[in-house]
């Protein structure tokens, strides 16, 4: 059974990606209306009462702010790291989630939604707790990694074990530094607990040895950096990958539905 992908949104704009294997979906993050959650999920033809559970990168509002109004008028499952629930409380008391629909887990965990099975491992961002996943059905393997300014030693393993990566690319070093954002913004970017300019995005490429059927360049900065300079970089360094760079706040398909 073949696993549909999808951006639905990636950037400050809003984040959620969906993944559908015909009869039930997962989400990562959720950060849209609900409104607007239905259209895009509509858009490439998921129904809404698939989603079986949500799991969530770290608590900042492009990527938890639907969060709410999809566990309360649905009741759909939230998966949430432990340590962003302790670290982040202030921020997940106010979204005063239905203690029913709220899921704690740490990193390494294995959760089977269905015939989902996902794994979380630490991303390195300035929000505690945050994590990026491993999902795998039967048939299909993903790494997905987003918002974090250091790799490890796991991603990489996850990355080589995978047959499609979902992987942040969002700033280019030099339109960073020529850029209008005041210099303690520009070093928080640039940090290790900021976000993976182009250069790291591909070096992690390489170093993970990566040999899966295609990567999907995400959460692109609208000010510092352009898809243009990502698909130059994405054709010159995979040699044989296919290769998606996701415009900010674009709905992308990554795959065609073919259920078997």
């Amino acid at each position: 059974m073949s696993l549909f992908h999808a951006v639905l949104g990636s950037g400050s704009s809003g984040n959620s990606f969906v993944f559908y294997d015909g009869f039930s979906s997962i989400l990562i993050d959720q950060g849209f209306s609900l409104v607007e959650l239905k259209r895009r999920l509509g858009l490439v033809n998921v129904p809404i009462s698939s989603v079986k559970a949500v799991f969530l990168t770290h608590f900042h509002p492009d990527h938890h702010k639907g969060l709410g109004v999809i566990s309360k008028k649905l009741g759909v499952p939230l998966y949430i790291n432990k340590n962003s629930i302790i670290g982040e409380d202030r921020i997940f008391e106010k979204l005063n989630l239905p203690k029913e629909c709220v899921n704690p887990i740490s990193p390494g965990d294995l959760v089977k939604v269905d015939n989902f099975e996902i794994t979380s491992f630490v991303t390195s961002h300035d929000s505690k707790g945050s994590v990026g996943y491993y999902i795998s059905n039967n048939e299909t393997k993903i790494t997905f990694i987003t918002d974090t300014g250091l790799v490890s030693e796991d991603m990489l393993a996850f990355a080589k074990n995978s047959d499609y990566l979902f992987l942040e690319a969002n700033y280019d070093e030099l339109l960073l530094e020529k850029g209008p954002y005041p210099l303690k913004l520009k070093n928080r970017i640039r940090g290790n607990w900021g976000h993976l300019s182009n250069n790291q995005a591909f070096c992690f490429i390489k170093d993970s040895e990566f040999k899966g059927l295609g990567v999907y360049f995400i959460h692109l900065s609208s000010i510092n950096n352009k898809v243009s300079i990502v698909d130059k970089m994405a054709t010159e360094n995979l040699d044989g990958i296919d290769f998606i760079t996701c415009p900010r706040g674009e709905l992308v398909r990554t795959s065609e539905v073919k259920i078997e």
